[in-house]
């Protein structure tokens, strides 16, 4: 490659990079101002004239940090669940022979075509129902269910988790089944033979499972927007949102704020995938191979 090419690439890499940082970039900056001056601040970046913390500061109350601490509880129970879920089902469905194994793959695919959206008033109906929770009785009347629940934010597990059960059947299609073999003729049991075997040689597509889910979850706005109006039940996501409605409504303006804890957001996904991004590749890879 000549020296006039590879320069033509690094220039188009680094303008992707620099198109790519500056939202976030501006976000922190910006988190930084006042939040009288920074309307009057035209700036392409705004690097503030004095700096201020206390926006950032702000996070660590509790009216911020329970959503927090909220979004973090919620994205490590959809994680595990979810992984655990995929790694069970899906290797069932791989080495197992059973009637109607086929029809149960077909629903699961099947699952996958009907848009989210359909399915909106079903499940809102469905939380507000349920029997025996949140004053309903065994019939699910009279009270409000799962609605403003604290519960509602583990217990809504989408039709995208069968996702994870396919892909891992896909990479299982892949495994020869020697390895199982062997596990089972020195005496090893069926979770044994999962766990201590299977598991640790799907590292890449469970890495995959983990973080893919782990970042869809602490973006997720829609679930607490739909099911929760107590500000210490939501997350992060549904605070920022429900914030960002306040001050278009009342007025005050305070655009720094929504800056700063849009930041601080953004960072704990942005982490993951920049050190994690070689399993997600890693683990589509092996999922797309098909013995």
């Amino acid at each position: 490659m000549t020296w006039s090419r590879r320069l033509i690439i690094y220039f188009f890499l680094a303008l992707g990079t620099v198109i790519t940082i500056y939202p976030l970039l501006f976000s922190f900056l910006a988190g930084f101002w006042d939040k009288d001056l920074f309307g009057g601040a035209a700036r392409l970046m705004p690097i503030p004239d004095k700096w201020l913390t206390t926006k950032y500061a702000m996070f660590f109350g509790n009216d911020a940090f329970r959503p927090f601490l909220n979004s973090f509880l919620r994205v490590f129970w959809y994680a595990f669940y979810i992984t655990v879920m995929a790694v069970l089902i899906g290797y069932v469905l791989s080495r197992l022979r059973f009637p109607g194994r086929k029809l149960f793959f077909v629903f699961i695919l099947a699952v996958q075509l009907i848009p989210s959206s359909l399915m909106f008033i079903p499940t809102y109906v469905e939380m507000a129902r349920f029997p025996l929770i949140g004053g309903n009785d065994l019939m699910g009347q009279g009270g409000t269910g799962f609605i403003n629940h604290p519960l509602v934010l583990y217990v809504m597990i989408g039709g995208a988790s069968f996702m994870w059960v396919y892909l891992f059947r896909q990479a299982m299609n892949g495994l020869p089944k020697d390895y199982e073999e062997a596990a089972y003729i020195d005496g090893s049991g069926f979770f044994r033979t999962l766990f201590l075997i299977i598991v640790p040689i799907q590292k890449p597509i469970i890495a995959t499972i983990i973080l893919s889910n782990a970042i869809a979850t602490w973006n997720d706005f829609l679930t607490p927007f739909i099911y929760i109006s107590d500000q210490k039940f939501m997350t992060m996501a549904g605070y920022v949102g429900l914030l960002v409605s306040r001050l278009t409504a009342f007025g005050s303006r305070d655009y720094p704020l929504v800056f700063a804890l849009a930041t601080v957001t953004t960072i704990p996904p942005l982490l993951i995938f920049l050190f994690m991004q070689k399993y997600i590749v890693q683990g589509f890879a092996s999922a797309g191979i098909k013995g």
